[in-house]
Protein backbone atom coordinates (compact mmCIF):
# COMPACT_ATOMS: atom_id res chain seq x y z
CA UNK A 1 0.00 0.00 0.00
CA UNK A 2 2.89 2.64 1.05
CA UNK A 3 4.36 1.80 -2.87
CA UNK A 4 1.31 2.19 -4.56
CA UNK A 5 0.53 5.57 -2.82
CA UNK A 6 4.20 6.65 -3.36
CA UNK A 7 3.95 6.25 -7.35
CA UNK A 8 0.29 8.22 -7.33
CA UNK A 9 2.38 10.76 -5.67
CA UNK A 10 4.96 10.59 -8.52
CA UNK A 11 2.50 10.62 -11.24
CA UNK A 12 0.87 13.94 -9.65
CA UNK A 13 3.59 15.67 -9.12
CA UNK A 14 4.35 15.01 -12.86
CA UNK A 15 0.53 16.33 -14.19
CA UNK A 16 1.16 19.54 -12.24
CA UNK A 17 4.67 20.04 -13.56
CA UNK A 18 2.94 19.88 -17.17
CA UNK A 19 0.29 21.76 -15.89
CA UNK A 20 2.67 24.52 -14.69
CA UNK A 21 4.90 24.01 -17.74
CA UNK A 22 1.77 24.82 -19.82
CA UNK A 23 1.38 27.64 -17.94
CA UNK A 24 4.32 29.33 -18.34
CA UNK A 25 4.67 28.42 -22.30
CA UNK A 26 0.77 30.76 -22.42
CA UNK A 27 2.10 33.41 -20.12
CA UNK A 28 5.07 33.79 -21.94
CA UNK A 29 3.32 33.73 -25.40
CA UNK A 30 0.79 36.03 -24.15
CA UNK A 31 3.74 38.23 -22.97
CA UNK A 32 5.26 38.53 -26.20
CA UNK A 33 1.63 38.95 -28.28
CA UNK A 34 1.50 41.99 -25.90
CA UNK A 35 4.88 43.27 -26.86
CA UNK A 36 4.34 42.91 -30.03
CA UNK A 37 1.13 43.68 -30.73
CA UNK A 38 2.33 47.67 -31.76
CA UNK A 39 5.05 46.08 -34.30
CA UNK A 40 2.29 43.91 -35.71
CA UNK A 41 0.01 47.12 -35.92
CA UNK A 42 2.33 49.23 -37.49
CA UNK A 43 3.28 46.09 -40.22
CA UNK A 44 0.11 46.03 -41.03
CA UNK A 45 -0.48 50.13 -41.11
CA UNK A 46 2.58 49.73 -43.56
CA UNK A 47 0.82 47.48 -45.52
CA UNK A 48 -2.18 48.90 -45.48
CA UNK A 49 -0.83 52.22 -46.44
CA UNK A 50 1.20 50.99 -49.23
CA UNK A 51 -1.78 49.07 -50.82
CA UNK A 52 -4.07 52.51 -50.58
CA UNK A 53 -1.02 54.51 -52.11
CA UNK A 54 -0.37 51.94 -55.45
CA UNK A 55 -4.21 51.69 -55.97
CA UNK A 56 -4.26 55.82 -56.03
CA UNK A 57 -1.97 55.80 -58.41
CA UNK A 58 -2.85 53.08 -61.11
CA UNK A 59 -6.56 54.72 -60.70
CA UNK A 60 -5.31 58.14 -61.15
CA UNK A 61 -2.99 57.13 -64.35
CA UNK A 62 -6.04 55.39 -65.55
CA UNK A 63 -8.08 58.43 -65.22
CA UNK A 64 -5.82 60.30 -67.08
CA UNK A 65 -5.43 57.91 -70.20
CA UNK A 66 -9.02 57.45 -70.32
CA UNK A 67 -10.22 61.00 -69.71
CA UNK A 68 -7.69 62.21 -72.65
CA UNK A 69 -8.74 59.25 -75.04
CA UNK A 70 -11.99 59.95 -78.04
CA UNK A 71 -15.47 59.28 -76.61
CA UNK A 72 -16.28 55.52 -75.64
CA UNK A 73 -12.79 54.24 -74.87
CA UNK A 74 -12.15 52.59 -71.87
CA UNK A 75 -10.33 50.41 -69.93
CA UNK A 76 -10.84 47.65 -66.84
CA UNK A 77 -8.85 47.48 -63.88
CA UNK A 78 -9.53 45.31 -60.76
CA UNK A 79 -8.12 45.86 -57.38
CA UNK A 80 -7.75 43.85 -54.40
CA UNK A 81 -9.16 45.70 -51.50
CA UNK A 82 -8.59 44.60 -48.25
CA UNK A 83 -8.79 47.23 -45.86
CA UNK A 84 -9.47 50.02 -48.47
CA UNK A 85 -12.55 51.55 -50.42
CA UNK A 86 -13.58 53.76 -52.84
CA UNK A 87 -16.49 56.00 -52.98
CA UNK A 88 -17.90 59.27 -55.52
CA UNK A 89 -16.45 62.71 -54.21
CA UNK A 90 -19.93 63.69 -55.72
CA UNK A 91 -19.96 67.86 -56.74
CA UNK A 92 -16.67 68.36 -54.55
CA UNK A 93 -15.41 70.98 -56.65
CA UNK A 94 -17.23 74.45 -58.63
CA UNK A 95 -16.04 76.36 -61.28
CA UNK A 96 -16.80 79.38 -63.61
CA UNK A 97 -14.46 80.67 -66.17
CA UNK A 98 -15.44 83.38 -68.65
CA UNK A 99 -13.68 85.52 -71.13
CA UNK A 100 -14.16 87.83 -74.09
CA UNK A 101 -13.06 85.67 -76.91
CA UNK A 102 -13.41 88.52 -79.39
CA UNK A 103 -14.36 92.12 -80.58
CA UNK A 104 -13.58 95.44 -77.87
CA UNK A 105 -16.18 94.38 -75.85
CA UNK A 106 -15.89 94.32 -72.01
CA UNK A 107 -19.20 91.30 -71.23
CA UNK A 108 -19.95 90.28 -68.10
CA UNK A 109 -21.90 87.49 -67.62
CA UNK A 110 -23.31 86.03 -63.64
CA UNK A 111 -25.61 84.09 -62.29
CA UNK A 112 -27.86 85.31 -60.89
CA UNK A 113 -30.72 82.46 -59.87
CA UNK A 114 -31.24 78.67 -59.99
CA UNK A 115 -32.17 79.05 -63.63
CA UNK A 116 -30.96 82.55 -64.21
CA UNK A 117 -27.75 84.89 -65.65
CA UNK A 118 -27.33 88.52 -65.93
CA UNK A 119 -24.96 89.88 -68.45
CA UNK A 120 -23.86 93.23 -68.61
CA UNK A 121 -22.39 94.88 -72.47
CA UNK A 122 -20.09 98.24 -71.44
CA UNK A 123 -19.96 98.98 -75.40
CA UNK A 124 -23.38 97.72 -75.92
CA UNK A 125 -22.73 95.19 -78.58
CA UNK A 126 -23.54 92.02 -76.80
CA UNK A 127 -27.35 91.44 -78.75
CA UNK A 128 -28.41 87.30 -77.92
CA UNK A 129 -26.70 84.87 -75.70
CA UNK A 130 -27.32 80.99 -76.21
CA UNK A 131 -27.51 78.83 -73.25
CA UNK A 132 -26.11 74.84 -73.36
CA UNK A 133 -27.60 73.74 -69.58
CA UNK A 134 -26.36 70.00 -69.74
CA UNK A 135 -27.15 69.46 -73.48
CA UNK A 136 -30.76 71.81 -73.50
CA UNK A 137 -29.65 74.77 -75.88
CA UNK A 138 -31.69 77.62 -76.02
CA UNK A 139 -31.81 80.73 -77.62
CA UNK A 140 -32.43 84.33 -76.25
CA UNK A 141 -32.26 87.83 -77.27
CA UNK A 142 -30.97 90.25 -74.69
CA UNK A 143 -32.82 93.31 -73.68
CA UNK A 144 -30.73 95.56 -71.08
CA UNK A 145 -32.77 97.44 -68.59
CA UNK A 146 -32.20 101.48 -68.91
CA UNK A 147 -31.28 102.16 -65.30
CA UNK A 148 -28.60 98.73 -64.83
CA UNK A 149 -27.86 98.13 -67.86
CA UNK A 150 -28.22 94.22 -67.01
CA UNK A 151 -30.21 91.73 -69.31
CA UNK A 152 -31.49 89.13 -67.24
CA UNK A 153 -31.51 85.63 -68.85
CA UNK A 154 -33.74 82.64 -68.10
CA UNK A 155 -33.66 79.21 -68.75
CA UNK A 156 -36.61 76.97 -68.11
CA UNK A 157 -34.62 73.93 -65.92
CA UNK A 158 -32.20 74.11 -62.82
CA UNK A 159 -28.56 75.36 -63.63
CA UNK A 160 -26.97 71.44 -64.70
CA UNK A 161 -23.64 70.70 -63.44
CA UNK A 162 -22.66 72.04 -66.91
CA UNK A 163 -23.42 75.31 -68.15
CA UNK A 164 -22.37 77.12 -71.12
CA UNK A 165 -23.76 80.46 -71.76
CA UNK A 166 -22.17 82.16 -75.60
CA UNK A 167 -22.69 86.19 -75.77
CA UNK A 168 -23.02 86.98 -79.34
CA UNK A 169 -22.96 90.50 -81.18
CA UNK A 170 -25.20 91.48 -84.06
CA UNK A 171 -23.12 89.91 -86.84
CA UNK A 172 -23.42 86.68 -85.22
CA UNK A 173 -19.88 86.62 -84.20
CA UNK A 174 -19.33 85.03 -80.42
CA UNK A 175 -17.86 88.04 -78.09
CA UNK A 176 -18.17 86.19 -74.84
CA UNK A 177 -18.38 83.10 -73.00
CA UNK A 178 -19.13 81.93 -69.91
CA UNK A 179 -18.68 78.50 -68.26
CA UNK A 180 -19.95 76.74 -65.00
CA UNK A 181 -18.92 73.98 -63.74
CA UNK A 182 -19.18 70.77 -60.77
CA UNK A 183 -16.84 68.10 -60.95
CA UNK A 184 -16.82 65.18 -59.08
CA UNK A 185 -13.61 62.56 -58.15
CA UNK A 186 -12.57 59.29 -56.27
CA UNK A 187 -12.09 59.20 -52.91
CA UNK A 188 -10.02 56.09 -51.40
CA UNK A 189 -10.54 55.46 -47.64
CA UNK A 190 -8.14 53.38 -46.03
CA UNK A 191 -8.27 51.80 -42.25
CA UNK A 192 -5.60 52.09 -40.29
CA UNK A 193 -5.14 51.61 -36.63
CA UNK A 194 -4.72 55.07 -35.76
CA UNK A 195 -7.95 55.80 -38.28
CA UNK A 196 -8.27 56.46 -41.49
CA UNK A 197 -5.84 57.25 -44.53
CA UNK A 198 -7.76 59.52 -47.17
CA UNK A 199 -6.33 59.95 -50.67
CA UNK A 200 -8.78 62.09 -52.77
CA UNK A 201 -8.44 62.44 -56.70
CA UNK A 202 -9.91 65.61 -57.75
CA UNK A 203 -9.46 67.31 -60.74
CA UNK A 204 -6.24 66.49 -61.50
CA UNK A 205 -5.24 66.99 -57.80
CA UNK A 206 -4.51 64.78 -55.23
CA UNK A 207 -5.13 65.54 -51.75
CA UNK A 208 -3.69 63.31 -48.70
CA UNK A 209 -5.06 63.08 -44.74
CA UNK A 210 -4.04 60.92 -42.41
CA UNK A 211 -6.41 60.73 -39.21
CA UNK A 212 -6.49 63.96 -37.16
CA UNK A 213 -3.68 65.42 -39.47
CA UNK A 214 -4.91 68.56 -41.78
CA UNK A 215 -5.20 67.40 -45.73
CA UNK A 216 -1.66 67.78 -47.60
CA UNK A 217 -1.76 68.17 -51.49
CA UNK A 218 0.72 66.48 -53.12
CA UNK A 219 -0.61 67.73 -56.81
CA UNK A 220 -2.42 70.90 -57.42
CA UNK A 221 -5.15 70.96 -60.33
CA UNK A 222 -3.19 71.37 -63.95
CA UNK A 223 -3.98 75.17 -64.68
CA UNK A 224 -0.38 76.33 -65.91
CA UNK A 225 0.60 80.12 -67.31
CA UNK A 226 3.84 80.52 -69.72
CA UNK A 227 5.41 84.06 -70.57
CA UNK A 228 6.38 83.24 -74.24
CA UNK A 229 10.02 85.64 -75.53
CA UNK A 230 7.66 87.37 -77.72
CA UNK A 231 6.28 88.97 -74.64
CA UNK A 232 3.20 87.05 -75.61
CA UNK A 233 1.19 84.94 -72.87
CA UNK A 234 -0.39 81.60 -72.67
CA UNK A 235 -2.87 79.36 -70.86
CA UNK A 236 -3.70 75.56 -70.27
CA UNK A 237 -6.34 74.48 -68.22
CA UNK A 238 -6.90 70.22 -68.08
CA UNK A 239 -10.15 70.23 -66.05
CA UNK A 240 -11.47 66.44 -64.80
CA UNK A 241 -14.68 65.14 -63.54
CA UNK A 242 -15.20 62.00 -63.07
CA UNK A 243 -18.71 60.11 -63.19
CA UNK A 244 -19.45 57.34 -60.54
CA UNK A 245 -22.95 55.60 -60.31
CA UNK A 246 -21.81 53.18 -57.93
CA UNK A 247 -21.25 54.51 -54.49
CA UNK A 248 -18.74 52.71 -53.06
CA UNK A 249 -16.70 49.62 -53.57
CA UNK A 250 -15.63 47.04 -50.79
CA UNK A 251 -15.71 43.92 -52.13
CA UNK A 252 -12.21 41.91 -53.33
CA UNK A 253 -11.47 41.81 -55.81
CA UNK A 254 -13.04 45.08 -57.42
CA UNK A 255 -13.36 45.84 -60.58
CA UNK A 256 -13.56 49.47 -62.26
CA UNK A 257 -14.44 50.35 -65.86
CA UNK A 258 -13.80 53.46 -66.57
CA UNK A 259 -14.71 54.69 -70.16
CA UNK A 260 -14.23 58.32 -72.17
CA UNK A 261 -17.23 60.77 -72.30
CA UNK A 262 -14.65 62.70 -74.13
CA UNK A 263 -12.43 65.46 -73.97
CA UNK A 264 -14.83 69.03 -74.53
CA UNK A 265 -13.13 71.63 -75.47
CA UNK A 266 -14.35 75.27 -73.30
CA UNK A 267 -11.82 77.74 -74.55
CA UNK A 268 -9.32 77.22 -78.08
CA UNK A 269 -7.86 80.40 -78.93
CA UNK A 270 -6.90 84.41 -78.22
CA UNK A 271 -9.28 85.66 -74.44
CA UNK A 272 -9.40 88.91 -73.27
CA UNK A 273 -10.32 89.29 -69.38
CA UNK A 274 -10.23 85.72 -68.58
CA UNK A 275 -11.66 85.40 -64.72
CA UNK A 276 -11.63 81.89 -63.10
CA UNK A 277 -13.14 81.27 -59.84
CA UNK A 278 -13.37 78.07 -57.47
CA UNK A 279 -14.78 76.52 -54.33
CA UNK A 280 -13.29 72.92 -53.28
CA UNK A 281 -15.66 71.41 -50.87
CA UNK A 282 -13.34 68.75 -49.69
CA UNK A 283 -11.94 71.09 -47.23
CA UNK A 284 -12.76 74.43 -45.96
CA UNK A 285 -8.98 75.42 -46.46
CA UNK A 286 -8.73 74.15 -49.53
CA UNK A 287 -10.23 77.20 -51.75
CA UNK A 288 -7.84 79.68 -50.08
CA UNK A 289 -4.50 77.13 -50.03
CA UNK A 290 -5.54 76.97 -53.90
CA UNK A 291 -5.95 80.74 -54.63
CA UNK A 292 -2.44 81.06 -52.38
CA UNK A 293 -0.65 78.56 -54.41
CA UNK A 294 -1.48 79.83 -58.00
CA UNK A 295 -1.22 83.65 -56.67
CA UNK A 296 2.26 83.19 -55.38
CA UNK A 297 4.59 84.74 -57.81
CA UNK A 298 1.72 87.85 -57.72
CA UNK A 299 2.23 88.27 -54.15
CA UNK A 300 5.29 88.39 -54.50
CA UNK A 301 5.66 90.90 -57.01
CA UNK A 302 2.82 92.89 -54.98
CA UNK A 303 5.67 92.79 -51.56
CA UNK A 304 8.21 93.85 -54.20
CA UNK A 305 6.56 96.69 -55.83
CA UNK A 306 7.12 95.27 -59.23
CA UNK A 307 3.57 94.58 -60.25
CA UNK A 308 3.96 96.93 -63.09
CA UNK A 309 6.20 94.29 -65.02
CA UNK A 310 4.47 91.37 -63.66
CA UNK A 311 2.78 88.73 -66.24
CA UNK A 312 0.89 85.92 -64.82
CA UNK A 313 -2.03 84.59 -62.33
CA UNK A 314 -3.56 87.41 -59.89
CA UNK A 315 -6.57 88.28 -58.39
CA UNK A 316 -9.42 89.30 -60.09
CA UNK A 317 -10.57 92.74 -58.69
CA UNK A 318 -9.77 92.66 -55.04
CA UNK A 319 -6.02 91.37 -54.05
CA UNK A 320 -7.26 88.27 -51.75
CA UNK A 321 -8.75 86.81 -54.77
CA UNK A 322 -11.87 86.20 -53.22
CA UNK A 323 -13.40 87.59 -56.84
CA UNK A 324 -11.72 85.05 -58.36
CA UNK A 325 -8.05 85.08 -60.51
CA UNK A 326 -7.01 86.17 -63.65
CA UNK A 327 -4.37 86.97 -66.22
CA UNK A 328 -2.29 89.94 -65.35
CA UNK A 329 -2.17 92.49 -67.02
CA UNK A 330 -6.11 91.97 -67.38
CA UNK A 331 -6.50 93.35 -71.12
CA UNK A 332 -3.89 92.04 -73.09
CA UNK A 333 -5.13 88.99 -75.63
CA UNK A 334 -4.22 85.17 -73.83
CA UNK A 335 -3.80 82.02 -76.08
CA UNK A 336 -5.65 80.42 -73.96
CA UNK A 337 -6.95 76.25 -74.06
CA UNK A 338 -9.35 74.75 -71.56
CA UNK A 339 -10.52 71.55 -71.85
CA UNK A 340 -12.59 69.18 -70.23
CA UNK A 341 -11.76 65.56 -69.80
CA UNK A 342 -14.78 63.81 -68.50
CA UNK A 343 -15.03 60.10 -67.16
CA UNK A 344 -17.55 57.78 -66.82
CA UNK A 345 -17.19 55.05 -63.89
CA UNK A 346 -19.46 52.17 -64.48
Amino acid sequence: MKRKLENDESALSDVIGMVMLLAMIVIVLSSTMIILQPYISDYDDNKNWSQAKVIADQIDERIRLVGSSPQDTGSIQTFELASTSISNLDNAEFWTISGDVSGFDVVEVALSSFNSVNVKSMNNTATYATVNNGGNITTHTLNFETDTGIANVNFDSYVDKLLIVEIYNTNDILIHKFVRLELSGIGIDTALSTGNFDIDLMNGARLEKLSDEAYKVTRYPSLRHFSMPDNSQQLSFVLVNVDMSLLSGTSSPFSLQMVSDGPLTLFDGDVRNIRMKMTNEIDESMTDRYMSYWMEDYNLNLASGTLDTFDGLGPWKRVSGIDGISIHPLEKSVLTEIVLHRVVIK
